[in-house]
């Protein structure tokens, strides 16, 4: 049975599809829509579901940056490299929208090396809306300053490397930090736990967020 524009099946959400058609060339004859047209038994959908035509839907975004030590001591609470920035995009390359908040979900920590160094445990990212305006440099004590104040957007703990073999690994999951972005990036400054004597090898961070 064919339902329009206006039809709703009981106890059920309708979807319009109108198919793609192709000649015989393989030229494209038809064109592909997908409405969602309406809720169960035709009644009003709840205000802030997915049914609602006000609503709009989490959409996931990643990014993700690279921090370099010097091979030299960090003291507890030092600046690995320098601030990087995080340009978050979806999932097809786009960029999100400037100014988007978002939700941090996940982030993951890699550090290709074999295993930890002696006394080296867990990092944190310090997060900015903006490239950090005071001049913190690697190796520096990481100190919230005047200057980075309004940009500032808290701490992400990212906790302790496993070492799995090859390499370190850790994943940090059910962050559910929310950011209101000043572009479509998030600056980051990698700051060590423990101080230990790091390796030139580079933390990757990769952060898994949504639009919301």
């Amino acid at each position: 049975m064919p339902y329009g524009t206006s039809d709703y099946l009981r106890d059920t959400a309708v979807v319009d599809v109108t198919t793609t058609n192709t000649g015989a060339n393989g030229q494209l004859t038809g064109k592909a829509a997908v409405v969602v047209l309406g809720v169960a038994g035709g009644g009003a959908a709840p205000a802030g579901t997915s049914t609602d035509p006000s609503y709009v839907a989490p959409i996931g975004c990643v990014a993700s940056a690279s921090f370099t030590p010097a091979a030299a001591a960090y003291g507890a609470g030092d600046i690995m490299d320098v601030a990087k920035e995080f340009a978050f995009t979806y999932a097809n390359g786009l960029v999100i929208p400037s100014g988007s908040l978002i939700r941090i979900l996940d982030v993951i920590t890699k550090i290709d090396i074999s295993a930890l160094q002696a006394s080296e445990g867990a990092y944190a990212l310090q997060c900015y809306g903006v490239t950090p305006p005071s001049a913190q440099a690697d190796n520096d004590a990481w100190t919230l300053a005047s200057a980075d104040l309004p940009s500032y957007s808290g701490s992400i703990s990212l906790g302790t490397p496993a070492d799995l073999g090859a390499a370190l690994y850790i994943k940090q999951s059910n962050i559910d930090v929310d950011i209101k972005l000043t572009t479509s990036s998030l600056w980051g400054r990698l700051v060590t736990t423990p101080g230990f004597t790091a390796t030139a090898v580079a933390r990757q961070v990769f952060i898994r967020a949504a639009v919301i």
